[in-house]
């Protein structure tokens, strides 16, 4: 986030009424919450709460002269890769109507002083080195119709950090380059491929996720897992001020390659099949770094000074407060909707605690929760500190609490009826629908998000939601990040749709 060097009154339209949406896997980043552990069981080294062992299956991963040395993943894997090809031998006559080709150049683990040879993706021909598939983690190489991955490194890497199952999607990703191949669409845009075969990763994990699967199982951490993948696989923020998408390799944010996924996991793979042709390219959000800001586009959780004369602390607990009002207060008002907004106060992580009627003692560690008895937003300035911080994961982090936080306010000065999950998922929602207004595009607000921004708000949504989806409290992660996504794209009336 960084903060304009001007302010614009803001001007509110109101689009409706509101009661109470070259390929190769490459992790950028291993995304972890305050325990540790994103994605997985800290009790569970694979990352599934499934206590399921996996028995390795002949024959479809030529693992050289080594042969399988990874017994936290090789059977998994194996049968993940099984039932990816059983899933597209099935769905790809539905979705293109023909005969699917099974892969001709098989699978292919790389590790270093491998003898037996894997084919060089190149038209020169000859034999990948160790450090061709090292540098991309694991790749498609449609000239020898062959999946490739770095076994030594990068994959028990990511194994360890995000889960078997995170791993197993990224895999299915790759797979789907597989199918783009036989479909003879090879030659569209990078970022385009990429959200295509994302959503592919999802219509396999949903398939999976149903209990169609003779070899896999997925729950609820699965689905999670798949959606920590998108995240992970995102690219990097460019920081020379360029636009993401300007460079024709682009793969896409994390927030677009969610939105690809839960397209694929809701529609199957035949939703996916019109990622070409619908326009897609145009609803892809673009945010580009911005070099003048000090703050590289994170803003500190306070000002450490000195403070700017004429505009007053540059941070956290400044401005997002302050966009906060900017938007809700107007919009409100255009509704004819009393609203005095909130105070803000922090209170320390070990206490003492606030006290409010209607919630517990046990909530308010790491929470940011309003209070309608004194209209009051109560944070955890050490959870906070944690999030803003180096090892956290940025200001939008705590801004999507914050905003959760104000959106229950405005719930209640709607007067809405909504109770538990679904409440929480509109203010999900209605979180996403502030970010929207504090998109670049929008000249008319203090607060301006910057790249990366979205993405960090979707870790936070995932970090705080449900473990499964009968718990019924803030929404499962697919739920609470669809409900964040449906508000920035689509407004308050998809928000409210979605929940």
């Amino acid at each position: 986030m960084h903060r304009r060097s001007w302010i614009i009154p803001a001007l509110v339209v109101l689009a409706c009424g509101c009661a109470a949406v070259d390929p190769g896997v490459t992790a950028t980043r291993s995304t972890r919450d305050s325990r540790g552990v994103f994605g997985g069981d800290p009790d569970d080294p694979n990352g599934s709460s499934v206590p399921r062992e996996y028995p390795l299956i002949e024959g479809i991963v030529d693992f050289g002269e080594r042969g399988p040395v990874h017994p936290e993943y090789d059977g998994y894997l194996t049968a993940a890769f099984s039932d990816i090809q059983t899933y597209w031998a099935s769905a790809y006559p539905e979705v293109y109507g023909e005969e699917f080709v099974p892969l001709q150049g098989g699978i292919y683990a790389g590790y270093p002083g491998r003898e037996a040879p894997i084919p060089a993706c190149t038209r020169e021909g000859g034999n990948a080195s160790y450090e061709d598939i090292q540098a991309g983690t694991a790749y498609y190489c449609p000239l020898g119709d062959y999946i490739a991955y770095d076994d030594d490194d990068s994959l028990p890497s990511l194994v360890e950090s995000l889960g078997r199952e995170a791993v197993a999607v990224a895999l299915a990703h790759e797979f789907g380059h597989a199918v783009q191949a036989r479909a003879d669409e090879f030659d569209q845009p990078v970022v385009l491929m990429e959200q295509q075969a994302d959503c592919f990763a999802g219509a396999w994990v949903a398939h999976v996720a149903a209990g169609a699967s003779d070899v896999i199982v997925f729950d609820d951490r699965g689905i999670r897992a798949g959606l920590v993948a998108m995240l992970s696989i995102a690219d990097p923020i460019p920081t020379d001020g360029s636009s993401p998408l300007s460079n024709e390799n682009a793969h896409g944010t994390g927030f677009d390659r969610v939105g690809a996924f839960q397209d694929g996991f809701l529609g199957g793979a035949m939703r996916c099949k019109s990622f070409f042709t619908e326009g897609r390219l145009e609803q892809l959000i673009n945010l580009p770094f911005q070099l003048d800001d000090p703050n590289a586009g994170n803003l500190p959780l306070r000002d450490p000074g000195p403070i700017d004369p004429e505009f007053g602390p540059i941070d956290i607990v400044t401005l997002i407060p302050l966009g906060l009002d900017e938007f809700w207060v107007a919009l409100l008002e255009a509704n004819e909707v009393a609203f005095t907004p909130p105070t803000w106060r922090e209170f320390a992580p070990d206490g003492p605690y606030p006290t409010c009627s209607g919630i517990s003692a046990e909530q308010w560690p790491n929470g940011v929760l309003y209070c309608a008895e004194d209209n009051t937003i109560y944070w955890d300035e050490g959870y906070a500190v944690l999030l803003a911080g180096p090892e956290g994961f940025g200001d939008m982090a705590v801004g999507y609490l914050f905003s959760n936080a104000y959106s229950e306010a405005v719930q209640v000065a709607r007067g809405s009826n909504s109770t538990g999950e679904t409440r929480a998922l509109l203010n999900g929602g209605l979180t996403g629908v502030w970010a929207a207004w504090t998109l670049p595009t929008n000249a008319e607000q203090t607060l301006v998000l910057s790249a990366g921004d979205l993405d960090e708000a979707l870790i936070t949504a995932i970090i705080r939601s449900d473990p499964t989806t009968d718990t019924d409290v803030n929404g499962s992660a697919f739920e609470a990040t669809d409900a964040f996504r449906a508000g920035v794209l689509g407004g308050v009336e998809e928000c409210q749709a979605r929940v």
